[in-house]
């Protein structure tokens, strides 16, 4: 990877965890703390709204203390995911996107069951936030992140300079923020925001806080991530995202988005829409910020997530006859081709893919609604917003995805576990990769 010879870029995968996904250690969260609570007995029905992932893990969380489970999911779904919420025991039922908070609340009253509403609830789930500031194996991913940087002796950078995430929910970011700010991480939170999500000027500018974004919103966005088509961002209630613990934000196109799922699996990682995304922010980032003087001469260290595994997609956001059609008002084939392009060519020359595919990119389709000039100034810190950017100077280095195999470079590996009351210990556990890209 010779355009970025200073920075290190490392994916955590959570995409080998039990149930495949990210919304592994999330799922067991909120059940613990439903169960301790008492919202869930040994004959409840628990229902979720989802797009696929924490459904399945929920379900496969409900399986082992043996009570229902129903989730709520978007008519887009993809077949795989069902299959998968099936496989554990769940049942489905698809309702258009926006409806499924209001669809899963009116099922559980309806049924006197108990909505888990992991848009509303992930503070509740308290081990999901806080581990302790010890050395001692969590289920909190910073917690993991550094306990696994600290161990790996060829890691000279012992501390990431920036998390890079999206948000669906909100909780993971949002976690992650947390244990940073209560303990004094020095680790900037950085969200990667989706093209027509709200999530950016929440973060930044406190907006849609009683107003929705459903005007605003473009089908088919990025599954899983991304908010503006279930109403007001309201805090504890539709969305678990807290601003105050995110320092910056960067809003990328849907269709780099894409791109950078695409060009992460040439190189060998197969990952979701999520990793196409924190890809694209987290290249942005190591265009610009790799000069900073908070460096001290010191490389550039981005820890990111792969979510959720690259075949879930491989019918839609893989095949370029769905991206042709889903994304037709995106500019299509044209326009996805070009930021294929952008973001291999950033690769290779350490030029920032956000601006040259604006660029280049949106010239290609006119009706883009993301100019130069917000791409330029999206990664700005909330506590600077005249930041500068620094000039291109940084690099990378690839690492295979897969558990304990690296490419070209050292990995690290960090804990993927059930908790112990789910009959596995996380001191014996497998570990989930963290992988220097």
């Amino acid at each position: 990877m010779p355009g970025y010879p200073n920075v290190d870029i490392l994916f955590k995968n959570e995409s080998a965890s039990k149930t495949g996904s990210l919304k592994h250690r999330y799922s067991w969260a909120l059940m613990m703390w439903a169960v301790v609570d008492g919202k869930i007995t040994h004959n409840t029905t628990v229902y979720e709204a989802s797009s696929g992932n924490t459904a399945a893990s929920e379900a496969y969380m409900c399986s082992l203390i043996g009570v229902k489970f129903i989730a709520i999911v978007p008519d887009t779904i993809e077949d795989i995911k069902v299959e998968h919420i099936e496989s554990y025991g769940g049942s489905v039922i698809k309702v258009p996107l926006g409806k499924r908070l209001i669809r899963a609340q009116e099922e559980a009253d309806r049924n006197g069951g108990f909505f888990m509403n992991q848009f509303a609830n992930s503070d509740k789930a308290e081990e999901f936030h806080e581990s302790g500031d010890f050395t001692l194996e969590s289920a909190n991913l910073l917690h993991e992140i550094l306990a696994q940087m600290r161990a790996d002796a060829n890691q000279l950078v012992k501390i990431p300079h920036y998390f890079v995430h999206a948000a669906g929910t909100g909780g993971t970011i949002s976690s992650v923020g947390r244990y940073a700010k209560k303990y004094g991480i020095s680790t900037d939170i950085v969200l990667g925001d989706t093209e027509y999500s709200v999530y950016y000027d929440y973060v930044m500018k406190g907006r849609f806080k009683n107003e929705s974004g459903e005007l605003l919103w473009r089908m088919p966005g990025m599954a899983g991530i991304g908010y503006g088509i279930m109403g007001a961002v309201k805090h504890g209630i539709t969305s678990s995202l807290l601003a105050a613990v995110i320092d910056r934000a960067i809003k990328v196109p849907d269709l780099a988005s894409t791109a950078g799922m695409l060009v992460l699996k040439r190189l060998g990682i197969s990952g979701g829409t999520s990793a196409g995304l924190n890809l694209v922010t987290s290249l942005h980032l190591a265009a610009t910020r790799s000069s900073s003087k908070r460096l001290n001469g010191r490389r550039l260290t981005i820890v990111t997530l792969l979510p959720d595994p690259g075949h879930y997609y491989d019918t839609s956001y893989y095949n370029r006859s769905w991206i042709q059609h889903n994304f037709e008002q995106h500019g299509g084939l044209v326009v996805y081709d070009c930021w294929v392009h952008q973001i291999e060519m950033a690769i290779q020359t350490g030029s920032d893919p956000l601006i040259s595919g604006a660029n280049r990119c949106n010239k290609l389709h006119s009706h883009s609604p993301i100019s130069i000039s917000l791409l330029a100034g999206s990664g700005m810190n909330k506590k600077n917003a005249n930041l500068k950017q620094a000039p291109n100077v940084a690099t990378l280095h690839l690492l295979k995805l897969g558990i304990g195999r690296a490419i070209r470079s050292r990995a690290a590996w960090s804990l993927g576990s059930e908790p112990p009351c789910f009959k596995r210990s996380p001191a014996t556990s497998a570990p989930i990769p963290l992988l220097h890209f």
